[in-house]
């Protein structure tokens, strides 16, 4: 029981700071190290929120390149930005684990009552078997990254 407790809290020590985002008031000359070349939310004193990654700071315009549609730059004025979310990385590897995995493992088991049968019964217990290998290899990965944490960011003139 005490393992289990001290496996418990060293699990959440170092888990939990990867979840919180830190808030954080900068002047517009203190932005640039902490947005460039990151994805962020930005809301506007409009009340429109933009997801995009930042290409750079402009003197008093916030450079940022669209996802949707893809590659369109925008150009946000200073005045206009009103709060900033800066996503952190963290890894992401469990969940394109399961992902890749189960989209194999579902594919394979719908194709057992099939004319494709051996593929589906040859295949299964393979992905299986890669699954439970490959988990605590993709779950320490995510622990021990560090990364840059997740921040919100309100400008202060």
């Amino acid at each position: 029981m005490k393992h289990s407790l001290w496996i418990l809290s060293t699990i959440f020590a170092v888990t939990a700071p990867a979840v919180a985002a830190d808030t954080v008031s900068l002047k517009w000359s203190e932005l640039a190290p902490q947005v460039e070349g990151r994805r962020l939310s930005v809301t506007t004193s409009d009340g429109v929120n933009a997801h995009a990654r930042c290409l750079r700071i402009e003197g008093d315009n916030l450079v940022l390149e669209s996802t949707s549609p893809a590659g369109q730059l925008l150009k946000l004025a200073r005045q206009k930005v009103k709060w900033i979310h800066v996503d952190g990385k963290e890894g992401h590897n469990l969940k394109r684990l399961k992902k890749d995995t189960g989209s194999a493992l579902h594919w394979l088991t719908g194709a057992i009552f099939t004319p494709q049968a051996l593929v589906g019964l040859a295949g299964t217990p393979v992905v299986a078997a890669y699954f439970v290998a490959v988990v605590p290899f993709c779950a320490v990965g995510d622990l021990l990254v560090r990364g840059k944490p997740s921040l919100d960011i309100r400008i202060v003139n």
